[in-house]
């Protein structure tokens, strides 16, 4: 299929994924990497994974979402540390794609995936657009894992701070 792909418009492609996505079905991410390793257009590709990567993003952030969350974040921050330098995102769209990721594993208690996310960020210079910059928020979890660490692993009682990752902010597309 990976051939194929070429053969899809891009228009038709993304109402695909989008109808996948809302209909739960966790193939698209196969669809989409199909996709990307197709023949296509190299600025046909960077414009389907930065709206791609906006949908799953909404996926993931979604509470009534049947789809694996964990599987859909790994793949978003996998594909990002992927293709970040090859496909030149916009730092911003790369910020806001992440702090939905950060609040994800937070809302999960996984510190050490949101702990990898701020890391990938700092490596990459990618800077918050709040005047607090990822390495504030990496120091404050790494306060926070600690805390956990003193109290044997028993996060109760323990308040995990959250982001504000723009969710009502669509100027960005």
């Amino acid at each position: 299929m990976a051939q194929e792909g070429a053969g899809i418009s891009k228009d038709d492609l993304l109402e695909s994924l989008l109808k996948g996505l809302r209909e739960d079905s966790i193939g698209v991410l196969d669809e989409f990497t199909d996709y990307q390793k197709s023949g296509a257009q190299f600025f046909e590709k960077v414009e389907v994974a930065h709206e791609f990567l906006d949908l799953l993003t909404f996926k993931i952030k979604e509470s009534k979402s049947k789809m694996n969350k964990e599987q859909l974040a790994q793949f978003s921050l996998i594909f990002l540390r992927q293709t970040i330098r090859t496909y030149g995102y916009n730092p911003k769209f790369v910020a806001m794609q992440a702090k939905a990721l950060i609040t994800y594993y937070q809302n999960q208690k996984n510190l050490d995936k949101a702990i990898e996310v701020c890391e990938f960020l700092i490596l990459q210079g990618i800077t918050d657009d709040d005047a607090k910059g990822f390495h504030v928020r990496l120091d404050e979890l790494f306060r926070l894992k600690r805390k956990i660490e003193e109290k044997g692993g028993d996060v109760s009682g323990i308040s995990f701070p959250t982001i504000d990752d723009d969710e009502d902010d669509d100027s960005g597309d």
